[in-house]
């Protein structure tokens, strides 16, 4: 099964039953990386004991203990290996850590069918050694439920030979073959909190390890798991709990501050609480209005948060040319929001990205705070970043959006953890949406550029940015113009009526870029429609599927992207920062004509989603790294006597004239800035007046 067939957490249809609940019901994987991970050498097949104490499916609970979602990670070490991932559960009365039958036989009752298995292929199970992957909460293809009475579940794990059948029974020759000799595969282990295993150095007891344990909340899990050391699909049981260097099949980590358990989580469902009391923000139609509805109250210590609700009527999507856009602008400090579904689970939380002393989005809540749904791109007031739907669509339907104070965390069943209030906190809610489609969007504006980013009018050698930062869930911007169409042949010199040499090439590429990035490029036009449909990276063309790579990590420490335009002979490969492998030739793979215009370069990171107007590029990935944008061509450009001959043919004409006009209105461009003010304004636009009433330069 393919990865990106399985449906988010948060997917489907907002009118859904209000009575079932999906929650986090084990939770060992939310703080994992905050700390270095144990990993296990040469070992591809693990089991891991799980309890749901503590959770929601704790021993308390007397419902069915239906088991619907997982997030897992793991990483590659060594040599490229291609495998798939098989994750069988078991009930805990079919496993026993000494051996089911006997003292030193198997651990797992070998008569036992697994509840449930799921095997993972494809974008996860090929990655490029050094890299870890890590799924995010994702719903299972069928959800199962556990026997009733059983709090727990024992989790099988194997790395397994491409294609082998989930029904298959585990053994030495189809467990993963490459990782006995040269690749290691990587079970990563963490924990949230929790008491310390300590410099253990001696084998323990179970019941020694046991009051230890590993406080993953919500549910437990014991420092022990069972280790398949000699890949013959068994796991053998020991009386004793060795420690990690040890060779014994079965051990732990004891080194401080870790405590360990498998990283994984699972979800759950269960019933959902009433739906809580909550202020109508909808119409006289019973949807929210396509206008602008504010809401001015406080926050009190008595009253700490505030609950509203709305209607959608259309999605706000591109499709329907749509938008909802939330805030707290004019706020007496940063006030922050989530919008839930009606069955009381978090549907997305705000980000600290409006105005404020902080460069947007802020990395500590000191901005107003920001959520956009559907087609960008909006200015944002003041230094707030744009509404460029940067939470991705919003089905339509009812939801419910609480209001509180920066700091607040947000959980599914009504739960919020407010900071304390003191005396009377004034706020301002804003909603802006057009989902009732009675009107229409308003004009796309352009993006926004970081200082440096405004590459100008190219004159046949290479421009590069500056580094900018490229914030998480946001799209970093270069802007350049083509003064020469891509390919311009024959054209004359309207002073010296020469042939002039042809312009047949236009590339970029971004070597000085942050490492460990998983990079895309996507290239809009003035008008904002997307110019081109890929871009070539390390791994190979296309923006989301890089030959078979996806959007994950392709070379041996990073994925940049590059495009190529153009008819000219190959340039050869960009040239490679330490360390890193060249990219692919550049030779014209992105295709032979590009228009002479001005163009906005979206650059992005992780799993890209490039929208085909509206400058409608948005990421999901939550890495803050920065980028370095480097554009060449043979394009040529004004003479130092003639500024305002853009394209280079001696002459200023109607196709200077169309570049001018652009640069003029954007006042913010240094396409025309012939004063070197950073602007085109009035006083460029005199010196453009008497070149373009002289016609032929000087």
């Amino acid at each position: 099964m393919d990865r990106s067939a399985l449906a988010s957490r948060f997917g489907g249809d907002v009118f859904e039953d209000r009575d079932t609940l999906t929650v986090v019901v084990y939770d060992c994987i939310t703080n994992t990386f905050n700390y270095p991970g144990a990993t296990l050498a040469r070992c591809s097949h693990i089991a891991e004991d799980i309890a749901f104490s503590n959770g929601p499916f704790g021993p308390e609970f007397t419902g069915a203990r239906v088991v619907s979602g997982l997030n897992y990670a793991w990483g590659l070490q060594g040599s490229t290996a291609k495998w798939d991932v098989r994750f069988s559960f078991y009930r805990p009365v079919d496993f026993n850590f000494a051996g089911f039958a006997a003292p030193g036989g198997s651990m797992l009752n070998a008569g036992a069918a697994p509840l449930y298995t799921l095997t993972i292929t494809g974008f996860d199970t090929n990655i490029f050694p050094g890299f870890v992957t890590r799924s995010g909460y994702f719903s299972l293809p069928t959800s199962f439920t556990l026997p009733f009475g059983d709090n727990g579940v024992i989790v099988d794990a194997a790395f397994v030979e491409p294609g082998t059948p989930g029904t298959a029974p585990l053994t030495s020759s189809n467990l993963l073959q490459a990782n006995k000799t040269d690749t290691r595969v990587v079970w990563f282990f963490g924990t949230n909190t929790g008491l310390q295993l300590g410099a253990l150095t001696t084998p323990q007891t179970f019941e020694q390890l046991a009051p230890i344990g590993n406080a993953a909340t919500p549910g437990t899990t014991h420092p022990q798991y069972a280790r398949d050391v000699d890949f013959s699909g068994t796991f053998g049981g020991q009386s004793l709990v060795y420690p990690i260097n040890s060779p014994q099949e079965r051990r732990y980590q004891n080194s401080t501050p870790l405590t360990l358990g498998f990283a994984l989580g699972l979800l759950g469902e269960t019933n959902a609480p009433a739906i809580i009391p909550a202020v109508d923000l909808d119409g006289q139609n019973g949807f929210l209005a396509d206008s602008i509805t504010q809401v001015n109250n406080s926050l009190t210590p008595l009253q700490p948060f505030r609950v509203y609700k709305f209607v959608t009527r259309f999605p706000a999507d591109y499709a329907n040319v749509t938008y909802l856009d939330i805030d707290t602008e004019n706020s007496a400090q940063p006030i922050t929001f989530a919008l839930y579904k009606p069955n009381s689970s978090v549907y997305q939380v705000a980000e600290s990205r409006g105005s404020g002393p902080d460069t947007p989005p802020s990395t500590g809540n000191l901005n107003a705070f920001q959520m956009s749904f559907g087609v960008g791109r909006r200015i944002g007031p003041g230094n707030a970043a744009q509404y460029a739907g940067q939470e991705g669509d919003l089905p339509p339907g009812e939801y419910y959006l609480v209001v509180a104070p920066a700091g607040t965390t947000f959980g599914d069943a009504w739960t919020f953890g407010t900071p304390p209030v003191s005396g009377s906190i004034p706020f301002s809610l804003n909603i802006v949406s057009n989902t009732q489609k009675t009107a229409a969007a308003p004009p796309a504006a352009p993006p926004y550029l970081e200082p440096g980013a405004d590459l100008g009018v190219l004159n046949g050698a290479a421009a590069a940015s500056p580094v900018f930062t490229v914030p998480q869930h946001t799209v970093g911007w270069v802007r350049f113009t083509l003064a020469n169409a891509i390919p311009t042949l024959n054209q004359i010199n309207q002073k010296t009526g020469a042939v002039m040499p042809p312009v047949n090439y236009l590339d970029i590429t971004q070597p000085g870029s942050s490492l460990m990035g998983e990079w895309n490029f996507a290239l809009y036009n003035s008008a904002g429609f997307l110019a081109n449909a890929s871009s070539t990276s390390l791994a190979g063309a296309g923006y989301n599927g890089n030959n078979g790579c996806g959007d994950g990590p392709c070379g041996p420490q990073t994925t940049f992207a590059q495009l190529s335009f153009g008819s000219a002979a190959s340039r050869g490969t960009p040239t490679p920062d330490a360390g890193l492998v060249a990219g692919k030739p550049l030779s014209n793979q992105n295709g032979a004509a590009l228009a002479s215009d001005q163009y906005y370069l979206a650059v992005s990171l992780g799993q890209a989603s490039f929208a085909p107007t509206r400058w409608g590029a948005r990421s999901n990935r939550q890495s803050i790294l920065g980028a370095k944008i480097t554009v060449a061509s043979n394009s040529r450009g004004a003479a130092a006597n003639c500024p305002a001959d853009f394209n280079g043919d001696g002459g200023v004409e109607d196709i200077d004239f169309s570049l001018f006009a652009r640069f003029y209105n954007n006042l913010l461009d240094i396409g025309g800035d012939f004063n070197e003010d950073t602007l085109t304004d009035d006083s460029d636009f005199l010196v453009f007046a008497a070149a373009y009433d002289a016609l032929i330069c000087p």
